[in-house]
């Protein structure tokens, strides 16, 4: 832990095994809001938007090689809900943040 972060806020340690960019991937069936998440993400320092998906079952099929550390996941999606699918993200990516 550095000693000028205050506690609690310390970066994660990206999946790239680097510590200082958080890679987040962006599950949500509306548009509008994918989009303007995945801006400010981007526009934010030290994140960065590893993809943008629909649908849980778009996302299952996505993430793929870039592993992104956190999911925002929207749970009342269509299809398969948030909820069941973050079950199986975690399966498949258990270092996944949820």
């Amino acid at each position: 832990m550095r000693a000028d972060i205050p506690v609690g806020t310390e970066p994660l340690a990206s999946s790239n095994g680097g510590v200082g960019t958080t890679n987040v991937a962006i599950i949500e069936d509306r548009r509008e809001i994918r989009e303007g998440l995945q801006m400010l993400i981007n526009g934010t320092d030290s994140y960065r938007c590893t993809g943008t998906y629909r649908s849980m079952e778009d996302a299952l099929s996505g993430i793929g090689a870039d592993v992104p550390d956190v999911a925002l996941v929207d749970i009342g999606l269509p299809g398969m809900s948030g909820i069941e699918g973050i079950a199986l993200l975690k399966a498949r990516h258990p270092d996944l943040l949820l």
